[in-house]
């Protein structure tokens, strides 16, 4: 099974809280409970890669000039947006895609991981490592990223 994009687990799996942690979690925390489903992922308005060329070419040669080593499509650029932390799973059910990864890079070994880095260093392009995905510590946000900045790549 893939990854869910929305949340942990298997859907299939979940089981609803039971009322008396859902009353604590409000009572105690202020937590209001959600109705309301994701967001569809393919109804999520995903702007083009912002990748040029010369950007996208020198990614590529680092992965071995495997096309699908580089990822600009919608899917694979939601997927790796952010973690799997409250905040961040919130923000990504309700749509909210601002600081989408320009690329998603799958390099297939240590010397293809350094060629990556530096691609990313020589056309001035954050890196983030992007492990299992859970990430519910923010590692996914490269420090100091504006919204909507396209100068990020997942690897």
């Amino acid at each position: 099974m893939d990854m869910l994009w929305s949340g942990w687990g298997d859907p299939t799996a979940a089981t609803a809280l039971p009322d008396t942690v859902v009353g604590l979690l409000h009572d105690l925390l202020g937590v209001e409970p959600r109705t309301a489903a994701p967001v569809p992922l393919d109804r999520i308005q995903v702007p083009a890669a912002p990748l040029g060329t010369e950007v996208h070419d020198a990614l590529l040669a680092a992965v071995g000039g495997h096309p699908e080593h580089v990822r600009t499509d919608a899917e694979a650029r939601i997927r790796h947006t952010r973690g799997k932390s409250t905040p961040d799973l919130l923000r990504i059910r309700a749509g909210e895609v601002d600081d989408l990864p320009a690329a998603v890079v799958l390099p297939a070994g240590h010397d293809e991981v350094l060629a990556v880095l530096r691609a990313c260093a020589a056309h001035g392009l954050a890196a983030v490592p992007f492990g299992g995905g859970t990430s519910v510590v923010g590692g996914l946000a490269p420090p100091g990223a504006a919204p909507s900045s396209p100068s990020t790549c997942a690897a």
